[in-house]
C-alpha cells in the first residue's frame, strides 16, 4: 500500500510517497470532506449537499463520481474507497489533524511537564493556517470548529506546563498576545495573571483581571467564572504586608523513595485532580488512593503531593494514621499535632477533640493547604482531619465510601515490566538482565506487589552471591514464600494482618475457604456469598474488575491458608453451591442437545451463556480440585453441566473432553448414574469433534446403562450412536439404533428438551442418504417446532440448516436459501463460529447448486479459512470439495483438481467414507475433463465401491461415467 498523507491544518494538501498531488477546487473540497470524516463513510447525497450546498447541478451524482475518479487518477485509486452508500478515505491515509490530536492527548496524559511541552510544541507546529482554510464545504464545519477548540486547548495546556516548569517570566509576552487576541478565554487570562504574579508584578496581574471583568460585562453581561475569581482573591491576599498572626507555612511531606517506578496513569490522574480548583467554598477536594496492602499507595501519593506543592501556598500537612495496625491514630491526637505545626501555641490547643477540630478549621479558613492522611482505617477517622478548603489526599486499603464526594484513585499491582524495573533498581540492572527469565518469574511469584518486590530486591542486593534463579526456587516453595518476603521490618504477612483481623467472621471464613481452592477469580453469582465477597473487596483482600468478577492475590491466598484451617467438607460444600448454580444455568441455555438435571428457577438464556463463558476456566479448575479432594461424584456431575455450553460454543469441546476423561479415569469411584452421564457427555463431545470411532463404545455403554428411568439419556445416546455408525459405514448398526430410538421416543413422548434432537436425527438419517424424502422434511419440521417452543436456538439453527439442505436436494431454491440464511443468523446469535461456518457452507452449496457460482465461491473462501483456523478437517475438506466443484463448473479443471485432491486427502485421514466418495467422484470428473481418464477410472471405481455400500442414489450416474472413462482410457 502506498504512503498517503492528507493535510487539513491549513490549505488542503495531498501527497503520495512524499510527492505532492495537485488538486482542483472541487477535488480539494471532496478530499477535505472525506478527511473530516476519516474512518467513516460519507454518502453520495451528503457529498452533493457539501459540494453544492445551494444549487446542485443536473446529474450531481455523476459529477461526484467524476470528481472521485479525477482524484484517484492523480493520487492513485486506493486513496478513496467505494463503500455503499458513498465513499471513504482509505484508513491507511495519515491525516495531520489525527497526528495533532494524538500528540495533544499524549501531552495531557503525561506527568512529565517537559515532555508535555515537547509534544505540544510539535503538535502546534503542524498548523499552517486555520483548518480547511481554502474549503467552504458544509461537511467540514463541525471538524473545523472541533479542531479550532482543540488548538486553543493545546495552547492552554502548553502554558500550564511551562508555568509548572517555572518559566513564568518567559511566558508573559506570549500570554499577553494570546489574551489580547482571545479576550474571552478565562483560562489564558488566569495563566497570564499567574505568570505576572509569580514575576512580582501583582498590580499588573490585578489589572489583567479587571480588564477581563470589563470585557465580560460589556460584551456578555456576565461575571468571571469561579476559578478566575478565586485566583483574583489569592493574588489580593498575597498583597497583605503581614500574614495572619502565628501562621506558619508547614511542609511535612516525607521524602519519596528513589526506586519509584511506573504508575504513569495513576500519577497523571492524581496530578490532574490536584490541579483542579474547588468550585464550592468551604469544601475540600478529597482524593482517596486505595488498593491492596503493599501496592505502593503511599509512595504514589507522596510523589503526586511533592509535584503539586506549588499549588498550595498554605503548605502541606502529613499524618500517618496507622490504619493498617492494631493501634490506629486517634483524630484528636493528630489534630493537636497539626495545630502545633500551624503555629498554635500548646496552651492554646483545647483538650476536647471536637474543639480541636473547630480550631483547626478556623486556622485554615483562609488558606489553600494540602493535607495528606496516610493509611486511614475508616471514614470516621478521616472526617475531623479534612481541611475546610484546599485538598486532602487519603491512602487506605478500603475505598472509604463514607467520605461523600471523594474521588477514588485505585492502585493495582505493577505491570510485569515495571516490576522488573523495580527489581533492577534494587538488585542491579546487569544482574537482572543476565537472568531475565528468572527475574520475570520472581516478579510473578511476588504477585507483582511492590512491597514484596522491594523485599526480594533488597535480598538480592545484600547477597551478591545469590543468583536470581536461586531466589526464584526459594519463592516457588509456597510453604516458605511468606518467610522469604520478610526482612528488617518489611513484611508482606504483617501488611495483611490487620485487614484479616477486622473482617467479620462469615467473610473471614469464606476467604479461608476460597484460599483452599485453585480458582483465581470468582463471580458474584450466589446470593449467600455475594455480600461477603463485597465485604472482602472493600477490605481489598479481594479485588474486583469492571466485569463484576473478583480476584484473590496469590500472597493473600497464602496468608489466608496460613491463618485458618479449613475442613475438606467445607470446601466441597462451597463447590456444591457452585454445582447447584451451574445446573440452573445449564437448564437455561439456548441449547438442549444433552439432558439436564432438575434445577431451580430458570435464568435468562443469555445470562446463562455469559455465566458459563465467565466461569468456564473456574469450572474446569473446580473439577480438578474436587478430584484432588476425593469428591469424585460431585466432580463428575459438575463436569456434565458444561456439556450443552460446549456443544453450542464448540471451541471449548477439547477442554471439556480433557475434563470428562480426567473424571472417568476414576470410574470405579463413581455411582452408576454419574458414570453413565459422563460417558454420554464424552461420547457426544467426541461425535461433535468427528472422533466417531472413540465415541461409539462410550455411547453404546451409556445407552445400556440408561435403561430404566434415564429415558432422555438413552435417547441421546442412541441418536449419537446411530449417527456415528452411519459416518463409519456401519449401516446395519446405525439403522438398528435408530429403530430403538424411535420406539423408545414413541413410548415415552413427550421426552423433554431432547425430543427435538431425536426428531432431527431421524430426519437427518433419512435425508442425508435419501436425497428427496417427504418423511425427512416432516420430521425436521416437527423438530423445528419443538426447538422454537423450547427456546433451543442451537437446535433451531441445526434444524433450519437440515431443512434447507432437504429443499436444496429437491431443487426448491428459494425456501432452501431462506432456511439456510435463517440458520446462519441463528448461529451468529449463538456466538459459535463453528455453527456459523457450517451453516454458511450449507448456504454456499445451495448457491452453487442453484447456479450462483460467484455467491458460492465468496462464502466458500471464507469457510475454508474458518475451518482451517478451527482445525476442523472434515469441514475444511467439504468446503474444498465444494470450491473444487465451483471451479469445475466454471471450466477451470486445474484449480478444481488442486482443491479436490486436498479434500480427498483430508477425508481419508478423518475416516468418513460417504463424504470421501463424493470428493473422489468429483475429482474423477475433473481428471477426466483434463484427459486423464486412467486416473478418473481409478478414482471413480473407489467412489463406486463406497456408494454401493451405502446404496446411494449416485450409483447409476457414476457407473455410466465409468463406462465412458474406461472407453476413453482404452483409446489412449
Amino acid at each position: 500500500m502506498r504512503g498517503y498523507r492528507i493535510g487539513i491544518l491549513g490549505r488542503i494538501e495531498v501527497s503520495v510517497d512524499g510527492v505532492a498531488v495537485s488538486l482542483a477546487p472541487l477535488e480539494r473540497a471532496l478530499v477535505a470532506s472525506l478527511a473530516a470524516h476519516h474512518g467513516r463513510i460519507v454518502s453520495v447525497d451528503r457529498l452533493i449537499d457539501g459540494l453544492w450546498p445551494y444549487d446542485p447541478p443536473t446529474g450531481a451524482r455523476n459529477r461526484v463520481q467524476a470528481v472521485v475518479a479525477s482524484v484517484r487518477r492523480g493520487a492513485k485509486p486506493e486513496l478513496i474507497l467505494t463503500r455503499s452508500p458513498g465513499y471513504q478515505l482509505n484508513p491507511v491515509a495519515v491525516v495531520d489533524s489525527a497526528e495533532f490530536a494524538a500528540e495533544v492527548a499524549a501531552a495531557a496524559a503525561t506527568a512529565d511537564a517537559r515532555r508535555a511541552v515537547e509534544l505540544l510544541d510539535r503538535a502546534l507546529a503542524r498548523w499552517r493556517d486555520d483548518a480547511f482554510v481554502d474549503v467552504g464545504s458544509r461537511l467540514v464545519e463541525y471538524e473545523r470548529d472541533r479542531l479550532r477548540e482543540l488548538r486553543e486547548h493545546a495552547t492552554e495546556l502548553r502554558a500550564e506546563a511551562l508555568l509548572s516548569l517555572g518559566l513564568h517570566r518567559e511566558l508573559v509576552p506570549e500570554l499577553t498576545t494570546l489574551v489580547r487576541d482571545r479576550p474571552l478565554r478565562e483560562r489564558l487570562r488566569g495563566q497570564l495573571m499567574v505568570a505576572l504574579h509569580r514575576s512580582g508584578r501583582q498590580a499588573e496581574a490585578l489589572a489583567v483581571y479587571r480588564a477581563g471583568v470589563r470585557v465580560l460585562a460589556e460584551e456578555h453581561g456576565i461575571d468571571p467564572g469561579p476559578e478566575l475569581r478565586q485566583l483574583h482573591r489569592e493574588i489580593l491576599g498575597s498583597e497583605q504586608e503581614t500574614p495572619p498572626r502565628g501562621w506558619v507555612r508547614p511542609n511535612q511531606l516525607p521524602g519519596v523513595t528513589g526506586d519509584f517506578v511506573g504508575r504513569d496513569k495513576e500519577l497523571g490522574l492524581l496530578l490532574s485532580l490536584l490541579g483542579r480548583t474547588p468550585t464550592v467554598a468551604g469544601v475540600a477536594q478529597v482524593i482517596v488512593v486505595t488498593g491492596l496492602a503493599g501496592t505502593g499507595k503511599t509512595t504514589l501519593a507522596l510523589r503526586a503531593a511533592h509535584e503539586s506543592r506549588h499549588r498550595f501556598p498554605g503548605g502541606c500537612l502529613y499524618a500517618d494514621l496507622r490504619g493498617n495496625t492494631p493501634d490506629p491514630a486517634r483524630p484528636g491526637t493528630v489534630l493537636g499535632a497539626f495545630l502545633r505545626a500551624l503555629g498554635v501555641a500548646g496552651e492554646a490547643i483545647p483538650a476536647a477533640a471536637e474543639e480541636r477540630a473547630a480550631l483547626y478549621r478556623s486556622v485554615l479558613a483562609d488558606q489553600t493547604l494540602l493535607v495528606m492522611l496516610d493509611s486511614a482505617a475508616d471514614a470516621a477517622q478521616v472526617r475531623p482531619l479534612l481541611p475546610p478548603g484546599g485538598s486532602a489526599v487519603v491512602t487506605s486499603t478500603g475505598a472509604l465510601p463514607g467520605l461523600a464526594g471523594a474521588e477514588v484513585v485505585p492502585v493495582d499491582v505493577l505491570p510485569i515490566d515495571d516490576g522488573l524495573d523495580l527489581l533492577a533498581g534494587l538488585a542491579g540492572g546487569e544482574r537482572i538482565d543476565r537472568e531475565a527469565g528468572a527475574a520475570a518469574d520472581v516478579v510473578e511469584l511476588c504477585g507483582r506487589l511492590p512491597l514484596a518486590l522491594r523485599i526480594a530486591g533488597v535480598r538480592l542486593a545484600e547477597r551478591e552471591a545469590m543468583t536470581v534463579a536461586r531466589l526464584r526456587e526459594r519463592l516457588r516453595d509456597e510453604r516458605r514464600r511468606l518467610d522469604e518476603l520478610s526482612l528488617d521490618g518489611l513484611d508482606v504477612r504483617s501488611s495483611f494482618t490487620v485487614g484479616f483481623e477486622r473482617l467479620p467472621q462469615p467473610a473471614a471464613r469464606l476467604l479461608a475457604v476460597l484460599s483452599r481452592t485453585s480458582l483465581r477469580s470468582f463471580g458474584m453469582w450466589d446470593e449467600t456469598t455475594e455480600p461477603l465477597l463485597e465485604q472482602l473487596c472493600r477490605a481489598h483482600l479481594l479485588t474486583d474488575d469492571a466485569s463484576g468478577r473478583v480476584r484473590m492475590h496469590d500472597l493473600v491466598r497464602l496468608v489466608a491458608r496460613e491463618r485458618t484451617e479449613v475442613p475438606v467438607d467445607e470446601v466441597v460444600a462451597w463447590y456444591a453451591r457452585l454445582h447447584a448454580y451451574a445446573e440452573r444455568a445449564d437448564a437455561s441455555l439456548p441449547c438442549g442437545a444433552l439432558p439436564v438435571a432438575g434445577a431451580g428457577p430458570a435464568l435468562d438464556a443469555w445470562e446463562a451463556v455469559d455465566w458459563f463463558e465467565a466461569e468456564r476456566e473456574n469450572l474446569v479448575a473446580a473439577v480438578q480440585d474436587l478430584l484432588r479432594l476425593g469428591a469424585v461424584d460431585l466432580a463428575g456431575r459438575l463436569a456434565c453441566t458444561m456439556g450443552n455450553f460446549a456443544t453450542m460454543r464448540s471451541q471449548h469441546l477439547p477442554e471439556l473432553v480433557d475434563c470428562l476423561r480426567a473424571v472417568l479415569d476414576r470410574h470405579a469411584e463413581l455411582p452408576s448414574a454419574t458414570r453413565m452421564s459422563l460417558r454420554l457427555h464424552l461420547g457426544t463431545a467426541y461425535r461433535s469433534l468427528n472422533r466417531h470411532a472413540e465415541a461409539v463404545p462410550l455411547l453404546r455403554a451409556a445407552q445400556r446403562a440408561g435403561r430404566g428411568r434415564w429415558v432422555a439419556h438413552r435417547l441421546v445416546a442412541l441418536q449419537g450412536y446411530s449417527l456415528c455408525c452411519r459416518h463409519l459405514g456401519r449401516l446395519r448398526e446405525a439403522d438398528a439404533a435408530l429403530l430403538v430410538m424411535v420406539r423408545l421416543c414413541a413410548a415415552h413422548w413427550p421426552v423433554g428438551r431432547v425430543g427435538g434432537h431425536v426428531l432431527l436425527a431421524l430426519g437427518m438419517q433419512h435425508g442425508q442418504y435419501r436425497l428427496t424424502s417427504p418423511f425427512a422434511l416432516d420430521a425436521c419440521a416437527a423438530a423445528l417446532r419443538v426447538f422454537v417452543d423450547d427456546g433451543d436456538l442451537w437446535g433451531e439453527a441445526l434444524a433450519r440448516e437440515t431443512i434447507g439442505l432437504l429443499h436444496r436436494h429437491a431443487e426448491q431454491w428459494p425456501p432452501a436459501v431462506e432456511q439456510l440464511r435463517q440458520a446462519v443468523a441463528a448461529a451468529r446469535r449463538l456466538g459459535d463460529r463453528m455453527s456459523v461456518t457450517t451453516a454458511e457452507q450449507a448456504l454456499a452449496a445451495t448457491h452453487l447448486a442453484a447456479g450462483d457460482g460467484e455467491a458460492a465461491r465468496r462464502l466458500l473462501r471464507r469457510t475454508v479459512l474458518a475451518f482451517h483456523e478451527l482445525r476442523h478437517e472434515w469441514g475444511e475438506a467439504i468446503s474444498r470439495r465444494l470450491l473444487g466443484k465451483a471451479h469445475l463448473e466454471e471450466g477451470d479443471a486445474d484449480r478444481a483438481v488442486v482443491e479436490l485432491e486436498s479434500s480427498v486427502a483430508m477425508l481419508r485421514g478423518v475416516g468418513q467414507p460417504f463424504p470421501l466418495a463424493n470428493s473422489l467422484h468429483l475429482l474423477a470428473r475433473a481428471q477426466a475433463t483434463l484427459g486423464r481418464h486412467d486416473r478418473a477410472v481409478a478414482l471413480g471405481e473407489e467412489a463406486l465401491h463406497i456408494f454401493e455400500h451405502f446404496d446411494s442414489a449416485y450409483v447409476d450416474d457414476l457407473r455410466e461415467s465409468l463406462t465412458r472413462w474406461r472407453s476413453a482410457a482404452g483409446a489412449q
